[in-house]
């Protein structure tokens, strides 16, 4: 028994020290992940540690509404006067202020987003309820940028930032057009966009977008011809609509296209909305051929105005391959639905292409059957064999 305790305690002890046995650098990778101020307290482990948290090639911040004279910013002030000039691969910021100091957050940040600039920053994200009029970045090194809940006006323009890949933007308020080169991956959720004036995005080499915001005028989205994936969901009914709002970018009377010409190049496909006179709807006029698109889901706003949305998309998609149908009618709208979306007349009809192998009608209740009837006369006037249709 003594002699088996005794092997117990021997393998503790090589497990309590096997960290020390780590190489400086791989230590210093591993202390990235902690805040910054955890990291420099390491220090105090052992003489071998009292430096490692110089070359921590990461910056966890946090900062709060007390200011310079607030002993978290002391801290930040210090700590980057004593670091070792390591290039960052992360630099995380947290501001505790919130959006009646917005301005006053941004102004204290801003010191510690050029030091990360300064150090060749690979990948930042900033949480804080700060403004930003007019935001320019520039980096050769910078590849993804998390922002959330700031407020940003004027303009936001990567486009200095030319191996920008990810762009996220969390619960921000977006009073700007955004304009990023490079990137690949846009995402902006929650939040609102401008409710006066349609802002534009401009992404070019986007292969990916997720357009979610809480409220505001869609924006008006520039070619993407690279496009593989694109989720967007509209908020436009609590505003004026295109032919009312001036768009930034367009002419007024040429009244532009806003939204799908954008995503025309997409391979799958995601718009929705609870505006019956969507967006979308006033986008069909254009008449944007989606000859890539492979799987597409639609909500309720595509059986508005005589099913419109929805022959537009079976008539101008010739290789659809899967279609879904979200019926997602609130209880107070089903009768209204019912009355006024009319009887589609489905004569003359072109077959569509074979390709389309699977549809999905996914019904909030049994409610929606009479749209539903409606729905499956148009796919029959398509040439959707029944077998190919899945209801729930």
């Amino acid at each position: 028994m003594s002699r088996r305790l005794s092997e117990v305690g021997s393998t503790a002890a090589v497990g309590e020290h096997r960290i020390g046995d780590l190489p400086d650098d791989l230590l210093a990778y591993l202390m990235s992940f902690l805040p910054s101020r955890d990291s420099v307290r390491t220090s105090v482990l052992a003489r071998r540690w009292r430096s490692l948290w110089r070359s921590v090639p990461a910056l966890r911040l946090e900062d709060d509404t007390r200011g310079d004279g607030g002993p978290r910013s002391k801290f930040v002030d210090e700590l980057l006067r004593r670091r070792h000039p390591t290039p960052l691969n992360v630099c995380d910021i947290c501001s505790d202020y919130d959006t009646f100091h917005c301005e006053e957050a941004f102004t204290r940040i801003k010191p510690w987003l050029r030091y990360a600039f300064s150090h060749d920053v690979r990948a930042l994200r900033v949480v804080a309820g700060s403004l930003t009029t007019n935001l320019v970045l520039v980096s050769s090194h910078l590849k993804r940028v998390e922002l959330c809940f700031m407020q940003f006006k004027g303009s936001v323009n990567f486009t200095g930032c030319r191996v920008l890949d990810v762009l996220e933007m969390k619960g921000c308020n977006i009073l700007a057009s955004i304009l990023c080169q490079s990137v690949r991956h846009l995402t902006i959720k929650g939040g609102c966009f401008d409710d006066k004036i349609r802002r534009r995005i401009s992404a070019p080499n986007l292969i990916s977008l997720k357009l979610a915001p809480s409220q505001g005028l869609t924006p008006l989205l520039d070619s993407m011809p690279s496009l593989l994936t694109a989720s967007v969901e509209s908020f436009d009914q609590q505003y004026h609509y295109c032919f009312d709002v001036p768009c930034e970018g367009c002419d007024r009377q040429a009244r532009f296209p806003v939204v799908l010409e954008g995503l025309s190049a997409a391979t799958n496909l995601e718009l929705t909305t609870d505006d019956e006179l969507s967006i979308f709807r006033m986008d069909l006029k254009w008449c944007p051929m989606f000859s890539k698109l492979k799987c597409l889901l639609l909500n309720k706003w595509c059986v508005a105005d005589y099913f419109t949305g929805l022959v537009y998309f079976l008539q101008h998609s010739p290789i659809l391959e899967t279609l879904t149908l979200l019926l997602d009618f609130q209880t107070h709208e089903k009768w209204h639905v019912m009355e006024t979306y009319g009887i589609y007349d489905p004569k003359e009809q072109s077959p569509l292409s074979k390709h389309l192998k699977v549809v999905k009608i996914i019904r909030s209740s049994t409610k929606e059957d009479v749209i539903v009837d409606r729905i499956l006369k148009i796919l029959c006037a398509h040439g959707v064999p029944s077998e190919q249709i899945d209801i729930q």
